[in-house]
């Protein structure tokens, strides 16, 4: 956000004012002592569910099902705490990371203490949701509490306006509880390349809706976030809600093209599971992408003990020097030329300090130092223990980080560029 400093300049009579009328300013306070400030009490996860799940329980079979949390997020009745206790609900159950306890009063609460494991604080749920979810892995324990505190946090300080600032950026850009960061990558190209172009694509309407049109000339109407929607989404920070509005949209369009398939009331399910960053790309441009494997995971017939196949260890897609000499070649040309970048991870172990099984974006070439800066959506921080490396990681800050291009054709398994070549609407035929 951008400030202004006023300066006034002091008459004569502004300084001599002051020292005149400060014994009886200081006499007044001391006959009238100021009343301490009362604190609003904010009430707790287990405060809010124990006042409010008969409500919720719509049918009244003292058990929340999936369609009955939907149905709380996108109302807009359902504000501030509760709001928050109902998209911490709405976030195990749409995660498919957590143990989900019986969404009953009883199984709900139970599960309210924090697991020994976690530090309980609500960083920790928001860490949590944000990855890309991996189908191995084991379920995590709930944590409520950690959830709801973040979700209110959320709710009371995101400002209402779709741009707080004039010239949106990615230094408190953050991808939330949904498994998008294949939109958040290509966003956050796209934002980094032209700052006001995300604010021509949305445009806010008079009865509160907004529409977004996209370089692809696809178009939809947005209704207004509800609290709950604002806890679920990604955010900028302070800079408003272009961010969650641009993710409502997507859904929106997936689930008017394909209703049976996205019938949920919560549009942003419809993002919630994994996609393409190259599509984000094609549809935010109106141009078409190119593809560079940096690496190929070869079939396999061989099963384990548990009967499932086993997955091949990634090799690279060809000799790791052409592909080095490849991506400086052509994403270079992509980011002198202004078009976007994308690149994504696989499941296999990563650098510390990288995801796996995640998409990111290229924001930069240094051809002297022969590094790429990028972007992760998580907008994390991180430094390494150590050189910076293969080894140790890479310093990064708000989510950037530069690698040098040998290495980044060992950590990434695929580049996403996008080309000069209008993508093809259909609409010309």
């Amino acid at each position: 956000m951008h400030s202004e400093l006023l300066t006034v300049y002091p008459t004569k009579r502004s300084l001599v004012l002051p020292w005149l009328l400060a014994p009886l300013l200081f006499a007044q306070a001391a006959v009238q002592p100021v009343a301490p400030q009362s604190k609003a009490t904010v009430p707790s996860f287990a405060m809010v569910v124990t006042e409010r799940f008969a409500a919720w329980d719509r049918d009244g079979n003292g058990t929340l099902s999936p369609s009955e949390i939907d149905a709380l997020c996108v109302d807009p009745a359902v504000r501030g705490a509760e709001a928050a206790a109902v998209a911490a609900l709405k976030r195990v159950v749409r995660s498919g990371k957590y143990a989900v306890p019986p969404l009953t009063p009883d199984g709900i609460l139970n599960k309210t203490r924090a697991p020994a494991a976690s530090s309980g604080k609500a960083e920790d749920a928001d860490r949590a949701d944000s990855t890309e979810r991996a189908p191995t892995a084991a379920l995590r324990p709930v944590n409520f509490p950690a959830s709801f505190a973040s979700c209110l946090r959320k709710i009371q300080t995101t400002p209402r306006v779709l741009f707080a600032d004039e010239t949106p950026d990615l230094d408190k850009c953050r991808q939330g509880p949904l498994g998008d960061c294949y939109f958040v990558a290509a966003v956050g190209a796209f934002v980094h390349r032209d700052a006001l172009a995300v604010k021509r694509l949305l445009e806010p309407l008079p009865d509160g809706r907004f529409r977004a049109t996209f370089g692809d000339g696809g178009s939809i109407e947005v209704s207004p976030l509800t609290d709950a929607e604002i806890a679920l989404s990604g955010s900028t920070g302070d800079e408003g809600l272009w961010l969650p509005v641009l993710e409502k949209a997507l859904g929106q369009l997936r689930r008017s093209k394909d209703p049976e398939k996205f019938a949920m009331e919560t549009a942003t399910d419809a993002i919630a599971n994994g996609g393409s960053a190259a599509t984000i790309v094609r549809m935010l441009t109106g141009h078409q992408t190119e593809r560079i494997a940096l690496k190929r995971v070869p079939r396999s017939t061989a099963k384990g003990p548990d009967g499932k196949p086993v997955v091949s260890t990634p090799q690279p897609a060809g000799d790791l020097e052409e592909l080095a000499a490849r991506v400086r070649r052509e994403v270079g040309a992509a980011i002198e030329g202004r078009r976007l970048v994308t690149c994504g991870t696989g499941t296999e172990p990563q650098p510390p300090g990288i995801s796996g099984k995640h998409a990111y974006a290229v924001l930069g070439f240094d051809a002297t130092a022969d590094t790429l800066l990028v972007w992760n959506p998580h907008g994390n921080g991180f430094k390494p223990k150590g050189e910076p490396g293969l080894a140790n990681g890479y310093a990064t800050a708000a989510g950037m980080f530069r690698i040098p291009v040998a290495d980044f054709v060992r950590v990434f398994r695929s580049v996403g560029i996008e080309t000069t070549r209008p993508v093809d609407t259909g609409k010309g035929k």
